[in-house]
């Protein structure tokens, strides 16, 4: 009998599910029969920021590198859900919030509880601190990335040093204040910034 390495092993799901016609995004599915073989396969009409989904660098400036061109590990290794409950709303998430939680090195996870335009928001300091110190960051709709969606002071800061950014994650609050093993791997395209994920914690 082989050894299972997920033996004893939580794996929660991280993506909420996706229905066509149902989402604020757009996503159109169209199923065609295959002339080959006769079997059905799907065109698919959707938004590189779809639901959860993973940004590249060159979302923030064409002349970044795209979603094909970072290398696979930023997608996948060990992981940090920071709890940011104790923030009151609209508040700054600051570098001391952070500090203590996070190792060199870590892919970072925040959420704090509060859903909306009341979500705390990453400081500019708390990214430029992010930005030498993680290789990728994950939110939900708790944590709003930028202070001003003028400066895009988060953006900048981390993908600028090409650091991808996971956005639209869910079920945070099973993994908030624990550290674990995340995938989200995106599709390898050629000049996409940003590609729908399957995100999942392994505990």
């Amino acid at each position: 009998m082989g050894y299972n390495v997920l033996e004893n092993r939580e794996v929660i799901d991280l993506s909420p599910l996706l229905v066509p016609g149902k989402e604020k995004r757009r996503l159109t599915i169209r199923p065609f029969i295959a002339e080959l073989d006769k079997t059905i396969m799907h065109d698919i009409d959707m938004m590189s920021h779809l639901g959860v989904h993973v940004e590249a660098p060159s979302h923030f400036k064409p002349e970044w590198p795209d979603i094909s061109s970072l290398d696979i590990r930023s997608f996948f290794g060990e992981a940090v859900c920071v709890d940011l409950r104790h923030k009151n709303p609209r508040e700054a998430i600051l570098v001391s919030d952070l500090e203590k939680h996070v190792k060199d090195g870590d892919i970072v996870l925040l959420y704090s509880g509060i859903r909306g335009e009341d979500a705390p928001y990453i400081s500019k300091e708390a990214a430029e601190w992010l930005s030498h110190h993680i290789k990728m960051l994950g939110i939900d709709d708790t944590i709003n990335l930028e202070e001003s969606y003028d400066l895009m002071a988060s953006h900048k800061h981390l993908l600028g040093r090409n650091i991808p950014i996971v956005e639209m994650l869910s079920n945070l609050d099973q993994v908030a204040g624990k550290r674990f093993i995340y995938i989200g791997l995106p599709l390898r395209i050629k000049g996409l910034d940003s590609s729908p994920i399957r995100a999942i914690a392994i505990l």
